[in-house]
């Protein structure tokens, strides 16, 4: 596959942004590449419609996990946050004995 920049011109189709990972459509007749530091691969149309399907299947299958990882994520975050204002209190609280 061939490298392109930003800034260059190319003929019309997919063109992957690398450091971002972001496809870029370049219309018919061709244009320019957006970004001055960007590196892009152009993919060939064969490509594109064989792995977009993949991609959008892996998302939708994928997407309950990730809901129930991030439900997890705040439990636990609530959970740490509770126990460190609980333990804090007992360490700050002053002992009182009594005479």
């Amino acid at each position: 596959m061939t490298r392109y920049h930003g800034g260059e011109r190319v003929k019309a189709g997919y063109y992957w942004n690398i450091s971002r990972w972001e496809i870029v459509t370049v219309p018919p007749p061709g244009g320019v590449l957006p970004g001055e530091h960007a590196s892009y691969l152009r993919l060939p149309l064969l490509l594109v419609a064989l792995f977009a399907p993949l991609i959008g299947g892996l998302y939708v299958i994928f997407l309950p996990f990730i809901g129930f990882a991030m439900l997890l994520s705040f439990a636990a975050k609530e959970l740490f946050s509770l126990v460190h204002r609980l333990v804090s209190r007992l360490l700050t609280k002053p002992d009182t004995v009594e005479e």
